[in-house]
This record gives structure tokens, sequence and C-alpha cells, in this order.
């Protein structure tokens, strides 16, 4: 694709923009969240085209690397209370995190409980699953068939979608990818595995 090419998607992308904006005949007005996916579906369609006319690799951030079974997968577990948001997660291969799940699960949510001061009761857990921690952030560290466990704590009221969010760019997730998420406790309780 040449230039000249370019500049004249560019123009026409800019004018359909300006059209839908400045149309004065009566139509759904268009919110600002559509604006921003039409200016980010028009980049990545400049970007493709570019790296096309490079004969460079298109890169796409939304594309989960796989190579064999090496594909990166997460589970935790965010629990939300009054003064703190606990985040009990594991991260490694997906197959790893399949293999543990229903152990993570089984010691983190269906059997954790906190006391009135609002800390997690950890005496349940093997002393075998103990770890050091690798972290200063980390409140304990746990480790399942090999497959590490960090338990850490934020003061106040997380965001926990935005942090979800995080996760999913740890593992080269796109924020539409589908993922697991179940929620107890009046919601203040969130299991969350991803990839679904």
């Amino acid at each position: 694709m040449n230039r000249n090419l370019i500049n004249i998607l560019l123009l026409l992308s800019l004018a359909t923009i300006a059209y839908l904006v400045l149309n004065p005949t009566p139509q759904e007005p268009v919110s600002e969240k559509e604006m921003a996916n039409i200016s980010k579906a028009i980049s990545n369609e400049f970007s493709r085209a570019a790296s096309a006319q490079t004969n460079q690799p298109t890169q796409r951030p939304e594309a989960q690397p796989v190579v064999g079974n090496t594909q990166q997968a997460i589970i935790g577990a965010i629990y939300k209370k009054s003064n703190t948001t606990w985040f009990f997660k594991a991260k490694d291969t997906a197959e790893k995190i399949d293999g543990i799940s229903a152990s993570f699960k089984n010691y983190f949510v269906d059997q954790l409980k906190f006391d009135q001061d609002e800390q997690p009761i950890l005496t349940h857990i093997p002393e075998s699953m103990q770890a050091a921690n690798t972290s200063t952030m980390r409140v304990a560290t746990y480790r399942i068939a090999g497959v590490e466990i960090s338990v850490s704590k934020l003061s106040g009221n997380q965001d926990v979608y935005a942090n979800v969010q995080r996760w999913m760019k740890q593992i080269g997730l796109a924020e539409n990818s589908p993922i697991q998420i179940e929620y107890k406790d009046d919601q203040n309780t969130i299991l969350v595995k991803m990839p679904q």
C-alpha cells in the first residue's frame, strides 16, 4: 500500500468521523466511547497498512503469545473488606493453573475465613505449602504443585475491575477476552480465572 492510498484512507476516515459528529440530521448521538473505538479501529488499520508497506510483521496487542503449552493463565481471589482489599493470586502456564484450580479454590476461597481485624486466617493451609516471600509487597507466599500463590493486601476499597484488567495485561489478554468471574458474599468475594 503506497503513501497516497494511506493518505486517502486517512482523509476518508476523518471525513466519516466528522460526518458522524457534525451531521445536523436527527440521529443517536455518538458517545465518547464509540468515538474512541472508531479512532482505535482506524489507528489499528493504519498500523497494519504501515507494517505491510515496510514488510514488518504487524504486532497485535490482543493476541496471546502461545508456544506449545506455555500460554499464561491466572487464578485469583479478591476479598473486599471495609478497610482493605486482599488478593490471592497464582500465575503460571494454563496447564498448571488448570491443575491447581480445585486446590486453590478449596484453600483460598472455600475454607478461607477472616478474623475481626479483617486479617485472613491461614492456619488451615499445610505448612509444607508455605514458601519464602519473593516480594516485599506480599504478606505471604504459598506453593501448590510448584505454582506460586501470592497473598497481598492494599488499603481502602480498591477498584477490583482495574486490578482484573491489570492481571489480563500481565498474560497478554485483551480487555474484551472472555474470563471466568464468580461473585460471592454480596460481591465482596470475587474468584477470577483467566483465560476462560
